[in-house]
């Protein structure tokens, strides 16, 4: 899916449901950090088309906050340096940026441009990939307002405050559809906070 398309259904998604998502466009130390982050191709995108600004949407318990390019570098303190010393944190790699947080659990790009979830406070930070790039996260989100905040009300537990099985295989086959099969558990993982 392109970067025109993966936006436009996030939009469209968020106008649905009424979550107010506004695109800023890169210049100055934003376009830098873009570039940097996303790489030169999906950057000129991102220049062209405006990137979603700071924005949050209803989650399985919390909110999921999504980062605006003018927010991204402040973003950063806690996971690639320390907030108040400035000091880069070794344990972080230097290539991986925070773009949005779940409950202070870190959505991350890498290097090879997947997007990754990480859950903090356990002592080391791994990196499962949720989706393959900016897009494929971005139809991602797109779907999961549909099902969950539209279809769902943002609620999907039952009497026992647990997620029935039925639910959980209608994610699987109409969230999930489109995302390859290896990642099919940790992405289910991630929507549902498992």
């Amino acid at each position: 899916m392109s970067y025109a398309d993966a936006l436009a259904d996030l939009i469209g998604a968020a106008s649905e449901t009424g979550i107010a998502i506004v695109l800023e466009k890169p210049q100055g130390d934003a376009a830098r950090l873009c570039q940097t982050v996303f790489g030169p191709a999906l950057a000129a995108e991102i220049t062209q088309l405006g990137y979603p600004k700071t924005f949050d949407m209803p989650w399985i318990v919390e909110d999921l906050y999504f980062d605006g390019l003018d927010e991204l570098s402040d973003r950063q303190a806690g996971y690639r340096f320390d907030g108040i010393s400035g000091e880069r944190i070794d344990a972080w790699p230097a290539d991986r940026f925070v773009i949005a947080d779940w409950a202070a659990d870190p959505i991350t790009v890498g290097p090879d441009g997947s997007v990754c979830y990480s859950v903090h406070g356990v002592g080391s930070w791994t990196y499962t990939r949720i989706a393959a790039d900016l897009p494929a996260f971005l139809h991602l989100l797109a779907t999961w307002i549909r099902y969950f905040v539209a279809e769902h009300g943002a609620n999907l537990y039952d009497e026992n405050s647990e997620v029935p099985e039925e639910i959980r295989a209608e994610i699987r086959r109409d969230v999930l559809g489109a995302v390859p099969e290896a990642d099919k558990d940790a992405v289910l993982s991630f929507l549902l906070a498992d």
